[in-house]
């Protein structure tokens, strides 16, 4: 009889599926861990091992905490037995971004999930482990990035503010020039004959009796014939540039000085004036007479806007202009008719008006605004209807020397009564 050759029993359902998982687990890209009730570790793949710089021998019966870095590391166990104790899952099923922690002490960022399992009775959390190192410094230089497009946008804008300020002030400058030549013209046609006219009208009017019928339209044609010689002088004072005669002055002195002399239109229009000035204002270096135009020309305004009395309201205060430059502030308020906001873009444009018809040439804020550019300041204005208008003036204390300047009037909150 021939021998019984030996036969291989084949493996059991157990065994096939023992040898799938480990293939599965060998064969997996993330790490995949898993511990016990008591958080030891009962599988720890090679792609864990590759992760963490452990061995698998090294790990298996060992606290899971030991791949977790502090404070997680001593909380841990006690995360396990408040779930063991609550059922409360605050990791299991969800999955989130946590830290861990080679074997050489490095942390690293990972994303963790978590699920619960049975084996043979035993309850197993096993954890899939995924390094996202990689994502995360990416994820932080596209920050970085992101965050220097923005530095470089702002930058942008800011050139950008930068060359359309320029362009404005090239623009102004150039319609000053044409103006300038304009007004040129205009006084040349212009003076002499209105001269003729107001001294052939003041000697008829001086021949004529008091009670002659004809002498009101006479007077009419003279008031009128001085108002257009009026606003010939202020068009040639606007387009003009003359050469400054700069010298100290003492700001609190000029402003008391100017109400003086317009202390009869405002005694006439029963006008309270406030005073409010610093008493120690240092002086500043201006053109005495072009300042002094400014303060008259606001307080002119000031004035006209209250024809039926009120409060002007004269402030000086330390200051400072862009860039930290010691500077003296005016403030001229009144709590006149104010001005309605949709007018407020056209305060400083030559010729632009709200007062009444033939009682404003347009030209008084806009010679202010000049005047206080070529000063290296800056003028402002804030009004609103039925409540009045204030007027900040701020100046240097010192001309620079390569006058670097022409600042621009801001318009903001209402406008002045031109």
């Amino acid at each position: 009889m021939a021998p019984r050759t030996p036969t291989t029993k084949p493996p059991t359902l157990e065994q096939q599926t023992s040898a799938r998982w480990q293939a599965l687990l060998a064969a997996a890209v993330d790490g995949v861990v898993s511990i016990d009730e008591r958080g030891l570790i009962q599988t720890f793949n090679p792609a864990a091992e590759r992760m963490f710089g452990y061995q698998a021998e090294e790990v298996i019966g060992q606290n899971v905490s030991i791949l977790m870095p502090s404070p997680y590391r001593e909380e841990h166990d006690k995360y396990i037995a408040r779930y063991l104790a609550t059922g409360e899952k605050h990791i299991i099923g969800i999955g989130r971004e946590i830290v861990a922690q080679r074997r050489d002490g490095t942390v690293f960022p990972v994303e963790l999930s978590v699920a619960e399992a049975r084996v043979d009775g035993e309850r197993l959390f096993v954890g899939v482990i995924r390094d996202i190192t990689e994502r995360k410094q990416a994820e932080a230089e596209l920050r970085r990035s992101h965050e220097e497009l923005q530095r470089l946008v702002a930058e942008l804008r800011d050139k950008n503010e930068e060359i359309r300020a320029i362009t404005q002030q090239l623009w102004h400058a150039a319609k000053l020039a044409s103006l300038g030549e304009m007004a040129a013209s205009i006084a040349h046609e212009l003076n002499n004959p209105l001269a003729t006219n107001l001294l052939r009208l003041e000697n008829i009017l001086e021949r004529l009796p008091e009670d002659d019928p004809h002498r009101r339209s006479l007077e009419i044609v003279q008031q009128e014939t001085r108002r257009m010689s009026k606003l010939v002088s202020e068009l040639l004072q606007f387009a003009r540039r003359g050469r400054e005669r700069l010298g100290v002055v003492e700001v609190n002195r000029e402003l008391e000085h100017i109400v003086e002399l317009v202390q009869h239109l405002l005694r006439k229009r029963g006008i309270e004036v406030v005073w409010d000035l610093e008493p120690s204002l240092p002086p500043i270096h201006a053109d005495i007479q072009k300042l002094q135009q400014v303060f008259l020309n606001l307080l002119t305004n000031a004035a006209d806007a209250m024809p039926k009395g009120g409060r002007l309201t004269l402030r000086t205060r330390r200051g400072h202009l862009p860039g930290h430059v010691p500077a003296v502030s005016i403030e001229i308020c009144d709590t006149g008719i104010g001005i309605a906001a949709e007018h407020l873009g056209r305060v400083f444009d030559p010729f632009f008006t709200t007062k009444a018809e033939g009682q404003g040439t347009g030209l008084g804020l806009p010679i202010c605004r000049r005047i206080v550019e070529e000063h290296c300041g800056t003028i402002t204005l804030e009004s609103e209807v039925g409540r009045g208008t204030r007027v900040e003036v701020t100046l240097p204390l010192r001309q620079p020397e390569d006058k670097p300047c022409c600042g621009k009037a801001e318009r903001q909150g209402g406008a002045a009564h031109v």
